[in-house]
């Protein structure tokens, strides 16, 4: 056997001793990606199923705060003339807001393996209490309702032109606009710095964690082999194939859809990108391969690689099981390090527009 040992990582042995709880309630999970998208379930099964996907969390998930959460409808977007309205929530600090007027906003994409939007990867009362801003989610059409790429990126490009055209009413600048996603979220975060490239917009920056970055089994992605049941090659693969759906296995998929896709060249001028990788995660290569694209272009960008962490692990225990326990350091450590990064992009214009220039300018 070999190597072909270890594929599989999900026995809490793998994990750093401060994340047993969290990593072995993952390792514990169905591997929701690959049920939701089985061929055999009819439409209502999958709604069923993913209806409650997120059961394991709803004693971390109290209720919204209505008398601080918005909901509004942004218009769909305009390259898709029957999009739907894009639902949207924006969420104001309980208290103290830490800018008086042009505030900066985050705008958090959920995961859920493009299959449903997972309400625990987008805490946004937690963080704009954090934070002292506006921040903001939205519901995109997923696999499970039968939206294939392109539908899940113009939502979130729905969702960013709606910030942008109400930022007077949000009492946000629209030039101040951070994204964020988790897992499918951080792929669809950087798919939409893509997307936004292309119609000349550039935002403020974005901070991503366990992104599903190519669709692509590469043979350099030794990662590809490691296994786990919340989220393994097989869901990977699964998602990708039906997300693409006519673009499947074909050369030239755009960048948009999966930023690992990207040329060099393509990652030239994009938004200050924060990565955080997970040791045993079978993504780990590909955002390998991508931060250093994006290195090579000129932007501004880090990766973290956490060790001890599935997919989600680490995240999950940062951001939700412990996220109010000072004496979980090892997720505590995580929070400071990506409570840094925000900062930073609201504080520092990290963007590189002569990036663009000298990239242009004759040899």
């Amino acid at each position: 056997m070999g190597l072909d040992k270890f594929r599989i990582r999900d026995d809490a042995k793998w994990g750093h001793p401060e994340l047993e709880v969290s990593y072995s309630l993952m390792g514990q999970s169905v591997g929701y990606s690959e049920v939701l998208l089985n061929d055999d379930l009819s439409f209502e099964e999958r709604q069923e199923f993913a209806a409650h996907a997120e059961d394991g969390f709803k004693d971390y998930l109290p209720d919204y705060d209505w008398s601080r959460v918005t909901e509004y409808e942004a218009p769909g977007c305009i390259d898709e003339p029957d999009a739907p309205p894009v639902k949207m929530l924006v969420a104001n600090p309980k208290e103290k807001w830490s800018y008086k007027r042009n505030s900066p906003c985050i705008l958090i994409i959920p995961g859920g393996g493009l299959t449903t939007c997972f309400r625990f990867t987008a805490d946004i009362e937690n963080w704009a209490d954090k934070f002292g801003v506006p921040v903001a989610t939205l519901t995109y059409r997923t696999l499970c309702q039968g939206a294939q790429y392109p539908a899940p990126v113009n939502d979130c490009e729905a969702a960013y032109n709606f910030l942008v055209e109400h930022a007077k009413e949000l009492n946000i600048s629209p030039n101040k606009i951070v994204l964020h996603g988790n897992s499918s979220g951080g792929h669809l975060s950087l798919a939409l710095c893509h997307r936004l490239k292309k119609r000349g917009i550039t935002p403020r920056g974005c901070m991503v964690w366990v992104p599903i970055i190519d669709d692509r089994p590469m043979p350099q992605y030794r990662s590809l082999r490691i296994n786990s049941a919340f989220w393994g090659g097989s869901d990977a693969a699964q998602s990708a194939r039906q997300y693409l759906g006519k673009l499947n296995n074909c050369v030239d998929v755009p960048a948009e859809a999966f930023p690992g896709r990207a040329t060099v060249e393509e990652c030239v001028g994009l938004p200050p990108t924060f990565i955080h990788a997970m040791i045993n995660d079978n993504g780990l290569d590909q955002t390998s391969e991508y931060i250093s694209k994006l290195a090579a272009a000129g932007v501004y960008c880090e990766m973290h690689a956490w060790g001890g962490s599935q997919h989600c692990s680490l995240t999950t225990s940062a951001n939700v099981l412990d996220k109010d326990d000072p004496d979980a350091e090892y997720a505590q450590l995580f929070n400071k390090v990506c409570e840094k990064e925000i900062r930073d992009m609201f504080e520092y214009d990290l963007r590189r527009p002569w990036t663009v220039e000298e990239f242009n300018e004759p040899d």
